[in-house]
């Protein structure tokens, strides 16, 4: 009898299998589900539990070859949002829902995580398995509930341990965005949602189309975690002069707090009491990072910003004011997440 509770967002798998992912009721799970991402066989026959540890997880997706993704919305034991990377028999973060018989000290880590200012109320995600829908075709997306936008999730595995990142699109929808899927027949993206607690939509409910117009795209489209710093790639070839200024660069990073308490502050990855941002002060940044150089590739479409000493962080922030080629203006930021550095 909690608002959080609900069963959301059935999915199929290639096998046609069944998925859903049920909320939790905010305190100890009082039945087998809360918080659970479950899967239900083809016939009905049988129901298993994926994965644990959700707690208002308004979302998930299964993608081509049946990868599990879900998110969850701030709140207790969620320091901010979060995409998952979903494996069996994980645990994602939210104590009263871990359905293990001694409370865990950790959780998995997710793919990546989004600060409250950027996207406050999580969706659900989409892949791109269309081949027209400009170049990202294979791409996993995002949708903010309480932003009302949509997101390109940049991953990769390092080492066994997937990570990401998320450059919103120049998108701004009626509602909020929860549900999407390609459509077969024209191959473009269906976006539905709603708004009615914790968005910024002018409508309370909304049907969106977004189509591929065949235009030139300029966005990021790959993020790649090295040691020497961090590679980014564009859809088309940048301006060389404008890639390479350091000054049209920026890097700031912090960390969360995984606590039992509602949300977390930002605090300092050099000094983890300080904190350096407060929404509910109106502050939002982090610690600085020196950029201490950038090199651009041959085929101009993949910015190597070199950072000494890369560590793992919850949250980085890229901001970028540089030119493609064609000189069209690219002002973006992207949000990411480094749970592992590279070896190499």
């Amino acid at each position: 009898n909690h608002y959080h509770e609900f069963c959301l967002n059935l999915s199929t798998d290639p096998e046609g299998n069944f998925y859903f992912i049920k909320g939790g009721n905010l305190r100890k799970a009082t039945v087998p589900h809360h918080g659970c991402l479950v899967r239900v066989s083809k016939d009905g026959s049988k129901l298993e539990i994926v994965a644990t540890g959700h707690r208002a997880p308004n979302g998930m997706s299964v993608g081509p070859n049946g990868e599990l993704t879900s998110s969850d919305n701030e709140g207790n034991w969620v320091p901010t949002s979060r995409v998952n990377y979903v494996k069996p028999g994980g645990f994602y973060g939210h104590v009263h829902t871990a359905h293990r018989k001694e409370p865990p000290n950790d959780y998995d880590k997710p793919l990546l995580w989004l600060p409250h200012q950027v996207d406050n109320s999580s969706g659900g995600q989409v892949w791109v398995n269309s081949n027209r829908w400009g170049p990202f075709s294979g791409d996993l997306l995002h949708l903010s509930y309480g932003k009302s936008t949509l997101f390109k999730v940049m991953k990769e595995e390092v080492d066994g341990q997937w990570q990401g990142a998320a450059v919103r699109f120049p998108l701004r929808f009626d509602s909020g965005v929860m549900r999407g899927r390609f459509n077969p027949h024209d191959g473009q993206l269906y976006l539905a949602g709603l708004r009615v607690w914790q968005s910024n939509g002018a409508r309370f409910g909304a049907f969106h189309r977004v189509r591929y117009t065949g235009k030139p795209v300029h966005m990021p489209t790959e993020l790649k975690v090295a040691k020497d710093g961090i590679r980014i790639t564009f859809t088309n070839p940048l301006d060389a002069t404008t890639a390479v200024d350091d000054q049209n660069w920026a890097i700031d990073q912090w960390n969360y707090q995984w606590t039992q308490g509602y949300g977390s502050k930002l605090y300092s990855t050099k000094d983890p009491a300080k904190v350096v941002g407060d929404k509910r002060q109106g502050t939002f940044g982090g610690d600085p990072v020196a950029i201490k150089a950038i090199k651009l590739s041959e085929d101009k479409k993949t910015v190597h910003l070199l950072v000494d000493n890369l560590k793992p962080v919850m949250q980085s922030r890229i901001r970028f004011n540089i030119m493609a080629a064609d000189k069209t203006v690219i002002k973006q930021e992207i949000f990411h997440t480094i749970n592992r550095i590279p070896a190499q």
